[in-house]
């Protein structure tokens, strides 16, 4: 096994410190730093947290919805709702014409949640909603078997191993007195942003606290990390280099082994409406093959593919500021005028533009 992959395979173990790596790894501290900071982000990886949502009182809900209103601007609402209200991402399907969005919020919450995706298709905002929960979502590790990390490339030969990898479904059980305060949450919302160059020293700086508070704190933080998942993403041209696709096919076993197993799948969820969800970023070079493993393995009419827009997709990080004395507040009722104030504002650019 050569340096990068040992070090990428220990990374997801046991976090990105780099004393961490090499004592477990046995590889020096430089060569560690190295392919860290400078081979890996070159090659287009990089290291985020997965975070067991969950624990911290959770529960991931599914929403998906179409527009009359340009697609830019529904974009700019829903960055609007990932500042001040609990979506966590969204994107929009090219092909479907339909925007896919993750709300993560106390169950407590779900009613007046409900009521505000109501108001907002009656509105006139959004149309043809379709709101579920989540079962689970997670991140999955790399397979570094099928990236050559020497040449930068993935290898073309992964179809002829398919079905080797195994890993059990993991169903999340949303904790209803979670054990977590506002500085857990701010460490997880720092280390949501960059994982790898974090300092201690910076964050007490930061958020005006002491470098022990932020030592403890980042100790419990860590029980909230299910993954320390390492992803692809091409620094130059992305959209010359790599396809974002989504499939959605019935929640059966055979399927899921099927899509875990295809080396460029970085994330699955699963609905409490029986569907099953992968998400892949496949290289335009093996974008042939792996269509045609997926429509010789998967019926024709149980297959669904999303193509995803790049330019029109959002990742946010846990708000904490919805987090107060000890309980997640409900942030629908202010969320409501701001965005009445944002459909105002784009109501008057359009005259403007007009």
């Amino acid at each position: 096994m050569d340096e990068t992959r040992k070090v990428v395979e220990t990374l997801m173990r046991v976090g990105p410190r780099f004393t961490d790596i090499s004592r477990v790894s046995g590889i020096p501290i430089s060569t560690v730093r190295y392919v860290l900071l400078e081979k890996l982000p070159k090659l287009g990886f990089h290291v985020q947290i997965s975070v067991d949502y969950a624990a911290l009182g959770l529960q991931r809900y599914l929403v998906e919805f179409r527009s009359k209103y340009p697609v830019y601007q529904i974009s700019k609402i829903l960055d609007l709702l990932g500042e001040c209200t609990y979506l966590d991402y969204y994107v929009y399907s090219m092909n479907e014409r339909r925007f896919l969005s993750i709300f993560a919020l106390p169950p407590a919450y779900e009613g007046d949640f409900l009521e505000f995706l109501d108001l907002m298709q009656a509105s006139g905002l959004i149309e043809n909603i379709k709101v579920c929960k989540l079962v689970y979502l997670r991140a999955l590790p790399l397979m570094t078997d099928f990236f050559n990390f020497s040449r930068g490339v993935w290898e073309q030969d992964w179809f002829t191993k398919l079905g080797m990898r195994e890993i059990p479904e993991s169903p999340e059980h949303v904790h209803s007195n979670p054990k977590v305060d506002k500085i857990d949450l701010i460490i997880l919302s720092e280390l949501q942003k960059r994982v790898t160059r974090i300092k201690y020293g910076e964050l007490a700086q930061k958020f005006r606290l002491t470098r022990q508070t932020i030592s403890k704190h980042y100790k419990h933080a860590r029980n909230f990390i299910k993954l320390f998942a390492v992803y692809w993403f091409p620094p130059m041209n992305p959209e010359l280099i790599a396809i974002p696709l989504l499939i959605r096919v019935p929640a059966e076993s055979r399927y899921r082994k099927l899509l875990i197993n295809i080396p460029f799948t970085f994330s699955e969820f699963r609905s409490e409406l029986g569907e099953y969800f992968a998400m892949l970023l496949v290289p335009s070079m093996g974008f042939y093959k792996t269509l045609e493993v997926l429509t010789s393995n998967i019926e024709s009419q149980f297959l669904r593919m999303d193509f995803l827009d790049m330019r029109y997709t959002g990742k946010f990080t846990i708000q904490y500021h919805l987090f107060q004395k000890g309980l997640w507040i409900n942030p629908f009722e202010t969320a409501i005028e701001k965005l009445v104030q944002v459909v105002k504002g784009s109501v008057k650019q359009e005259k403007k533009d007009k």
